[in-house]
């Protein structure tokens, strides 16, 4: 008896849905985006504790970062700190630049969050009916090329089994 688990078809190999990915990234010039973007997650390692403490990234605009600080007393500390704040996270891009670092305080009524303590959702996996499956490999079967249809069904698989808990 063969002791490995078989692999689902639907399943996606990480290396063919990672070469469209970053074809997909590629083709468009989102790049950039991708990289600017990436502050959202990296925040506590590019800037000082105290910083990443009292203060989080909410937007990007044209190459604006702005952060939301904790009061008005972290704010002014913050305002003689920014070209600091613009260098620490300028030294971790390599594609994008942050033109400028702007600030605000959280809008009434609404408590500041700092960037540590947000967690993602937890999502659980339930898997698609195979009447699903079968339906979405029919359609899918008019895409002539053999890694993207797979890819394109193993994307497919892995959003669908995805529910939010």
């Amino acid at each position: 008896m063969n002791s490995e688990k078989k692999k689902n078809r639907f399943e996606p190999d990480g290396d063919e849905v990672g070469k469209v990915m970053a074809s997909l990234v590629k083709a468009n010039r989102w790049e950039k985006q991708l990289e600017l973007y990436s502050i959202f997650t990296r925040w506590p390692e590019l800037v000082e504790k105290e910083i990443a403490d009292h203060a989080a990234p909410v937007r990007i605009d044209r190459d604006i970062l702005w952060l939301e600080v904790e009061n008005s007393s972290w704010m002014t500390e913050f305002q003689y700190r920014k070209f600091e704040i613009e260098d620490a996270v300028n030294r971790a891009l390599t594609v994008g630049r942050i033109r400028e670092v702007r600030m605000a305080l959280p809008r009434k009524g609404k408590a500041f969050i700092p960037q540590r303590t947000l967690r993602p959702p937890k999502v659980d996996r339930v898997p698609p009916s195979k009447e699903e499956q079968d339906f979405f490999c029919a359609r899918a079967a008019s895409i002539t090329d053999e890694v993207c249809r797979q890819s394109f069904i193993s994307c497919w698989y892995m959003l669908r089994s995805r529910q939010r808990g």
